[in-house]
């Protein structure tokens, strides 16, 4: 997993938002990569508008305001979930294909 948050230089809710996630992924017992964008030309290459903007894997939590703890919770536990349903169509798909079988 990978958090992106987009903020503004020396933004003080960066941290804040930075602290939610780590406690929150500690909690779960899981480890994530979370980077910090605050480069105006990389803020506009990304279509960010408003910050601080937060992402996980791709898909925006949130814009212009600091998630609440359930709502970074709730976008964990949908990538969990999704994940493993990627994992599990990918073993499903190898043995159609014989790649399990026994020879």
């Amino acid at each position: 997993m990978q958090f992106i948050v987009y903020t503004k230089k020396g933004d003080a809710m960066t941290m804040a938002i930075v602290g939610q996630i780590r406690s929150l992924l500690s909690g779960k017992g899981l480890t994530a990569q979370v980077q910090l964008v605050d480069d105006p030309n990389l803020l506009a290459m990304n279509g960010i508008e408003s910050t601080p903007t937060v992402v996980l894997d791709g898909m925006p939590i949130c814009q212009g305001y600091i998630p609440s703890r359930t709502e970074l919770e709730r976008a964990v536990d949908r990538q969990i979930k999704a994940l493993a349903s990627r994992d599990h169509d990918k073993e499903e798909s190898s043995s159609l294909y014989g790649q399990n079988r026994r020879r």
